[in-house]
């Protein structure tokens, strides 16, 4: 599926005006500042300036809003946007954290001077650097904050535009497609009341995708009539109607609509070569290629093929050189062409490799950069903690120098000796308790951030697991990989849930379980799937030595459930029911309805490496494992919980 248009920058799609509108109005901004009398009125034009050239002449769009900066004489707003620019110049450079430390400083500038508007721009763009290196959490919590300071300030302009930033980070995180619906609507409506229709034709087609994603179709065919709509008032000759069209292409595919597809792509290649967007149209040429080879027009889909794998050499786009070289060997295979087949078959392994490569090493920058963000907020809590140090040495002094003075009036030996010993205890105990605050709110901070990080590591396994599943050749070596990966998956679920909620040794398992069974569906395409999650009471939690092992065995029961007993289909349901008695012990019923266990089945004696581990985790809980048919596959799990 295509993925969404992120204006990840908080602009109002800076991208869409033409080469010649731009150059027509710098020119006249240049004039501007030439004729400009004032200090506030040539710093003003700097900042416009080097805004629009922050992506073509990072230098000079330095300088300019250093000139900025230098010229508004302390006026908050000039500052804020002087500093806006020139962090999001340093993050274009690959230096989030002085790209970070210079929106801090354009923060500040806009609560001093009152502006909604830049306070929550750069929330987005701080948002926006945290979403490029991959820390999906505290991106959302930029972009949540930066919601809600548009929202008080009433700028429909930043509240689309976050609201759809945000729909796409839960997109990222595989969220429920309903959550992520709710706000792409939200940036819909704003855009619609702004009569951008551009922006609102791309959030209609990212909504369709969203039902497509759902698995439901229904609702997915009315929002592409809304997406038709939208480009009639958009015009239809545009970048956005080129994108949504390519959307929509995308989505017929994997419908079946082969020839409500085709028109959509060809429509969009042709829209994109008319506005001159070769990097952009070579999404709409691979798929455009693929359909062909699906619906056996060999002749259409080698002339797509070729041009996308001419156009991709030329910008250097790997990924696509790597697509267009598995189409041709596609193609060359159908026209019974072996040898020319292979020779195409091993550039797209080839250029897979690079492509792997590349990711790979863009995980390790993105790690370091992660890596650098957290010193430096570790070294800002350190300097808060000494200036609150100072502060506090500096009343301590003074309320000593009053007791003093005091002490000394009234005279009183007795009665000073007295209050200064009950003090001194009052002052060692205040300061053993503050002591022992601060080692448990430590330690807290501590375990969140070890299971954030375990879990940010285990999700980069799963990826790379899944990315080298992606590129094998070999069924069950592409299986295992895929097995592999949902396993480690389910494990950084626990790290996951463990962070995101106040009890730092205790898994919710209703929650846990639920999420689990909805990761395994999106990754089998199994939606039609009912499952019912029933946990007694309602409350019960188990500790992470616990709760891992029963996650991978569910893991593996869901897995073979979906795969094996064919229950992927509508009407296909898995029931999973948890209790615990009054001795303590768990007891975990999972069963499906599909044809049930084979005649004289062992889980012991299986050969299988899925019932190994079921077999292996049930030991290691100290549990019991019985199994059978009943309507279905039927087993029961039951083990102490101290």
């Amino acid at each position: 599926m295509i993925r969404r248009c992120i204006l990840a920058l908080g602009l109002w799609l800076p991208y869409l005006a033409t080469c010649s509108g731009q150059a027509s109005g710098m020119a006249a901004l240049r004039s501007q500042l030439a004729a400009a009398r004032s200090d506030t009125a040539r710093a003003r034009i700097c900042g416009e300036i080097a805004w629009e050239m922050k992506f073509l002449q990072n230098d000079s769009a330095w300088l300019l809003a250093a000139e900025e900066v230098r010229l508004a004489h302390g006026y908050p707003l000039l500052l804020a946007d002087g500093y806006r620019t020139m962090g999001l110049v340093r993050v274009i450079e690959n230096k989030p954290a002085e790209g970070m430390e210079l929106y801090e400083k354009a923060i500040g500038f806009a609560r001093k001077g009152g502006s909604g508007f830049y306070e929550a721009s750069c929330l987005s763009l701080t948002a926006g650097m945290y979403q490029d290196m991959g820390d999906y959490d505290r991106s959302l919590q930029y972009y949540i904050d930066g919601l809600r300071v548009a929202e008080q300030c009433k700028n429909d302009r930043m509240i689309a535009t976050i609201s759809n930033n945000i729909a796409s980070v839960y997109d990222a995180l595989g969220r429920d497609p309903l959550v992520t619906i709710r706000y792409y609507k939200r940036a819909a409506e704003v855009a619609a009341t702004l009569k951008n229709w551009g922006f609102a034709e791309l959030i209609a087609a990212n909504i369709a995708s969203e039902y497509h994603r759902a698995g439901r179709d229904d609702s997915a065919e009315i929002m592409l009539t809304v997406v038709r709509d939208m480009a009639r008032l958009n015009g239809q000759n545009n970048y956005e109607h080129a994108s949504s069209l390519t959307s929509m292409g995308d989505i017929y595919v994997e419908m079946g609509k082969t020839q409500e597809a085709e028109k959509c792509l060809l429509q969009a290649v042709a829209v994109m070569d008319s506005i001159k967007r070769p990097m952009n149209v070579m999404n709409g040429l691979d798929l455009l290629s693929k359909l062909y080879v699906k619906t056996g027009k060999v002749i259409d889909a080698e002339r797509y093929a070729s041009r996308l794998l001419r156009d991709a050499t030329e910008y250097h786009a790997k990924l696509y050189i790597k697509e267009s070289n598995k189409t041709l060997s596609d193609i060359a295979q159908l026209r019974g062409q072996n040898a020319q087949a292979l020779k195409y078959y091993q550039e797209y392994n080839r250029w897979g490799d690079s492509v792997l490569s590349d990711a790979q090493r863009q995980t390790a920058a993105n790690l370091q950069l992660r890596a650098e963000m957290a010193q430096r907020d570790i070294e800002v809590r350190y300097q808060v903690k000494q200036k609150a140090q100072e502060n506090s040495n500096l009343r301590a002094i003074i309320i000593g120098a009053a007791v003093v003075l005091v002490l000394l009036c009234l005279l009183i030996l007795v009665v000073v000796r007295n209050y200064r010993t009950s003090q001194r205890a009052n002052l060692l105990l205040a300061a053993q308790k503050k002591q022992i605050e601060e080692q448990a709110a430590e330690k807290d901070t501590l375990m969140l951030e070890i299971h954030h990080r375990v879990k940010n590591n285990l999700q980069i396994v799963s990826s790379l697991l899944s990315l080298q599943a992606s590129s094998m050749t070999d069924d069950k070596a592409k299986e295992a990989l895929r097995e592999s990966h949902n396993r480690v998956r389910s494990i950084a679920l626990i790290h996951q849930k463990l962070y995101a909620q106040e009890a730092l040794s205790a898994i919710h398992l209703a929650d846990y379980i639920t999420q689990l069974c909805t990761d395994l569906k999106l990754v089998f395409g199994a939606q039609a799937i009912a499952v019912t999650v029933t946990v007694e009471p309602e409350g019960l939690t188990l500790d992470m030595e616990r709760a891992i092992p029963l996650g991978v065995i569910l893991n593996e029961l869901i897995t073979n459930s979906i795969k094996y007993a064919g229950i992927n289909r509508s009407g296909g349901a898995i029931r999973i029911t948890i209790s615990k008695d009054a001795d303590n012990i768990c007891s975990i019923l999972y069963a499906d309805n599909g044809p049930g266990m084979p005649a004289g089945f062992d889980v012991r004696a299986s050969r299988t490496l899925g019932m190994r581990i079921i077999s292996e985790l049930a030991r290691q809980l100290k549990g019991t494992l019985v199994y059978g048919t009943d309507g279905g596959a039927v087993f029961r799990l039951t083990f102490p919980l101290q």
